[in-house]
């Protein structure tokens, strides 16, 4: 071997080996997903208001502007509620209202409802507890005159055909029927009957009952409507693509020339007081869950009680997060959803906590809201306070989604007595009362020795363990008087 080929031998037997090229793994498209987001800046919301002016008959109206898109909702509020009923006659208010879009001196239904669809627009019309409503959804500009016209004839000068009205009426009882088969409306009827009484206007649902029903007659539809359906009792809130000056122009022509009549509400009869706990079972066979309320009646939405009370009952049962719904759904697991609150009604209100349970916990389930109402008997912590008033707060926006939900949410509050600036007074309402005033409303409403309990649910039900529950006998032992319906 020569010299050179040792040489080139030795070279290459000390050269090392070149090692593999190392390929980095493709990144994780999903790895962003174990860091949570840090959460946006919150935006600043300014509280939408409305401009007031009156027609030249003296009915109000108030005005939301919102141009950004060509639409009109105009809700008619309409002084007229359960307390307009005739003695011994729940339900002839709603009926009345159920009336007026089943046609006109000029139309049928049929033809009033062909021709609200050829202008693009929608009415509807209904009676509740406290107001009447009577709410169009109509196109701006050129279309909204035409169907101002529609809405003006439903208002003055309803049909009140008698073939229409025993069909509505056969309805209504149907309605009433179907609702004995669901066992969250028979615990509604049944605890509004006990919290106030037959003889109370709000004793009794507010579509009536199958007696009182019956017992109405076309004359007594008209009669109602001769007295309560008149400019005195109305009040017009409107949201949409229109100017002050426009939309008077446009009411004034059609709405000015309502004549004011006598009818008006006058002040509620107290509600029955309850010195001690009772509870009410209705059996519904084959349920298998039951429904409980368990509540009192309680200040109305214009009483300076009614902000610290609000709190309170947020914090109790008014958000997902509250004390009763993290008892009885996140704790136990017995229900899917347990909630509870003051009612905004104008006059007198109601507190009550609502949840439907499995059947065989029925009674732990309203010895644990008892529990809960007295634990929450006290002042909130900081924290608490602070969840509160921020839920409150922050989901007021969400009432103001479209024309239909910001002329609801004005009507509402103008309803109820709040007025027209309720919504910029909102945040200072919820952040008035400091913790001892949230405590004191807790103390004065949350007295689980003053309650009305109603359980709508099986009478008997399987537990856990397969042993028969006697739900009956399970509440007795609760220690309160439990009657059977």
């Amino acid at each position: 071997m020569s010299s050179l080929s040792l040489l080139l031998l030795l070279a290459c037997a000390s050269k090392k080996p070149v090692p593999e090229a190392v390929v980095a793994p493709p990144p994780d498209p999903h790895a962003w997903r174990a860091t949570q987001p840090a959460p946006a800046a919150e935006e600043p919301w300014t509280a939408p208001q409305a401009s007031r002016f009156e027609l030249k008959n003296g009915i109000p109206v108030y005005l939301v502007e919102n141009p950004n898109l060509p639409l009109v909702t105009v809700q008619v509020v309409m002084a007229v509620g359960r307390d307009a009923n005739p003695k011994g006659k729940a339900g002839a208010q709603a009926l009345t209202a159920s009336m007026l879009d089943e046609g006109t001196r000029k139309r049928t239904g049929a033809q009033l409802a062909a021709d609200l669809g050829a202008q693009g627009a929608e009415l509807s019309v209904w009676g509740g507890g406290d107001n009447s409503m009577v709410v169009l959804d109509a196109l701006g500009g050129e279309a909204l005159p035409p169907a101002l016209d529609l809405l003006t004839e439903v208002l003055l000068s309803p049909r009140f055909d008698k073939g229409d009205f025993a069909r509505v009426k056969q309805q209504t009882l149907d309605q009433i029927s179907a609702n004995k088969a669901e066992p969250r409306d028979v615990a509604s009827r049944t605890f509004q009957g006990a919290l106030f009484g037959a003889d109370h206007p709000y004793g009794t649902a507010v579509i009536g009952d199958e007696a009182s029903v019956r017992s109405l007659a076309l004359s007594d539809v008209q009669a109602l409507y001769k007295s309560w359906w008149h400019a005195g009792n109305a009040t017009l809130v409107v949201s949409g693509a229109i100017t002050q000056d426009e939309l008077k122009t446009l009411l004034d022509a059609r709405l000015g020339g309502w004549a004011k009549g006598k009818a008006s509400r006058g002040e509620l009869p107290a509600a029955p007081a309850v010195s001690a706990t009772r509870i009410l079972f209705k059996e519904h066979p084959g349920a298998v869950q039951s429904v409980i309320y368990a509540g009192r009646t309680a200040v109305g939405r214009t009483s300076p009680e009614y902000p610290a009370a609000n709190v309170a009952g947020t914090l109790f049962g008014g958000m997902f997060g509250s004390r009763l719904n993290m008892n009885l759904r996140e704790e136990k697991g017995w229900s899917y959803g347990a909630f509870g609150g003051f009612s905004e009604d104008r006059a007198v209100g109601v507190f009550s906590a609502r949840a439907s349970v499995q059947a065989d916990k029925t009674a732990p389930a309203v010895g644990e809201i008892l529990k809960e109402l007295q634990d929450a008997r006290r002042e909130p912590t900081a924290d608490e306070l602070k969840l509160t008033r921020d839920y409150l707060i922050r989901s007021l926006p969400g009432s103001f989604e479209g024309n239909r939900g910001t002329a609801g949410a004005f009507a509402l509050a103008i309803a109820n007595g709040q007025g027209p600036d309720a919504f910029v007074r909102f945040a200072a309402e919820v952040n008035g009362p400091d913790a001892a005033a949230v405590g004191a409303a807790a103390t004065t409403w949350f007295d689980p020795a003053a309650m009305t309990v109603v359980v709508v649910g099986p009478a008997k039900a399987a537990g856990d363990d397969g042993v028969e529950v006697d739900t009956v006998e399970a509440l007795k032992s609760l220690g309160h008087a439990v009657e059977v319906l």
